[in-house]
Parts: structure tokens; sequence; C-alpha cells
């Protein structure tokens, strides 16, 4: 009976090694990244919709060190990325860092570009928490 359940036991463990590593459990892993990368590839694309479908219709968006909600779902969300996303502002993202840690990525951002043909530049730090393919809540660095 003690060799019935040390075989089991060992076949469990060698189990749980063997889906760690397998393509089917870094696919979690991918999928949270790749939902960050794509509302960068939106944004970049100047695509509002592919934008909105990076973000579940709830998701809350918080300033950092204070906690104060500054977007609150897709009507939220769709403002403020109308006036990024305005004829007269060019602007793209670059990802200079990125820690993607389970349901979380922590992209270090380089925005640059045109605003009304005025040449703009600037750093910032987000952090989205991402479940089931969507952005739930996200967390922008304030200086």
């Amino acid at each position: 009976m003690k060799l019935k359940l040390a075989a089991v036991i060992v076949a469990m463990v060698f189990c749980l090694f063997a889906i760690a590593g397998s393509p089917l459990a870094q696919t979690a892993v991918r999928s949270t990244e790749q939902t960050a990368q794509s509302l960068i590839d939106a944004y970049n694309a100047r695509n509002m919709d592919g934008i909105l479908k990076a973000y579940a219709p709830d998701s809350i968006a918080y300033a950092l060190p204070s906690g104060e909600v500054i977007l609150k779902g897709h009507d939220e969300i769709r403002k403020k990325f109308a006036r990024v996303l305005d004829p007269k502002v060019k602007l793209k993202v670059e990802i200079i860092n990125r820690i993607v840690d389970g349901k979380f990525v922590i992209d270090k951002e380089k925005i640059s570009g045109t605003s009304d043909g005025k040449p703009v530049e600037f750093y910032g730090t987000v952090i989205y928490e991402i479940t089931d393919g969507l952005i739930r809540k996200e967390w922008y660095l304030r200086q």
C-alpha cells in the first residue's frame, strides 16, 4: 500500500513539473503579456476598437500613490484615448522595460511624437492587472 501511495505521489509531482514547463502552462503568462501588448499595438495603430478590446467594460484606472480613480469603464477610456488619437496628435508608445508577473504587467513607456506640430516626449509607468485576457485594473504612477 505504501509503495502504491509513493508511486502515485511521484507521478503527481512529475506531472506538475511537466505541466509547469509545458507551453500550456506558459500560455497564461503569454496571454497576459499579449493582452498588454495588444493595447500598445492598438494605440500605435490609432485603433480605438482595438484599444477598447483590451479592457474589461468595467475596468478601473487609479493614480499612484494617491489611489484616486481616474478612469472607470469603456466610456471614460474612449474619452481619454479620443484626445490622443486626435489627428493633430501623432504619438506612439515604445516599451522601454516590461515585467510580467502572473496576472500583472508593469510597463515603463516612452511616449513620443508631435501634438499640434510640436515635439512631445515623456516617460510613464503603468501597472496592468489582467485576468481572462482583459485589463481589469491599471495604476498610473504620478509624480
